[in-house]
């Protein structure tokens, strides 16, 4: 990359001190992570935007490195319950630990690791919660609206009540007669597991 290239990645007044802009960019992509929802292809390519951002950043600075987005690394998939209320509290969790290591990572491929892994767990939990049947509802869902998870976990009791089961394969099988927030949910994720 030529340093006219570069400039047009990074671009920058003269008095700017690059590291400094540069330690500002990677801290607001982290902001940008954990502000908006895990969709893959759009956290793919801001991740691909900033490598070259940072790439342009090392041929402004004169270093030289490679830039690595992606360690080689091994992805342990989560096995949630087959309880509703329980899996979408294992979930959570997982969720809180992503949040944590990616505001722990220090550089682009910590941060890249640390995201690849969030968007795989949410894959996972999109799968176990996928329903074909409710791609057919005409009830109207965004890949990236999620609802609150206060609210729906309020839902999710009352379906427990309801259908007297917290399985999650009870409530798959009950899909019809679910309340409309928690068909949406179930919509969305069978939408996401198929992207």
């Amino acid at each position: 990359m030529t340093k006219e290239q570069a400039y047009l990645f990074f671009p920058h007044s003269q008095e700017d001190d690059l590291e400094e802009l540069w330690e500002q960019r990677l801290f607001e992509q982290k902001q940008f992570f954990l502000t908006h929802p895990p969709l893959r292809k759009v956290w793919e390519s801001r991740l691909n935007r900033l490598a070259k951002q940072f790439a342009a950043y090392l041929t402004l600075t004169d270093q030289k490195e490679e830039v690595i987005i992606k360690e080689e690394m091994t992805f342990n998939s989560p096995k949630f319950s087959n309880e509703f209320i329980a899996s979408f509290h294992e979930f959570h969790a997982l969720r809180n630990q992503h949040k944590s290591a990616l505001l722990q990572s220090k550089d682009l491929t910590d941060l890249a690791n640390a995201v690849e892994n969030w968007l795989n767990t949410e894959h996972c939990f999109a799968v176990h919660w996928s329903h074909s049947l409710s791609e057919h509802d005409e009830v109207l869902v965004a890949r990236s609206k999620e609802p609150d998870p206060m609210e729906l976990l309020k839902e999710l009791k009352r379906t427990e009540k309801s259908m007297n089961s917290t399985s999650l394969n009870t409530l798959k099988e009950n899909y019809n007669n679910l309340s409309e927030s928690v068909k949406k949910e179930v919509k969305r994720l069978t939408l996401l597991a198929k992207d």
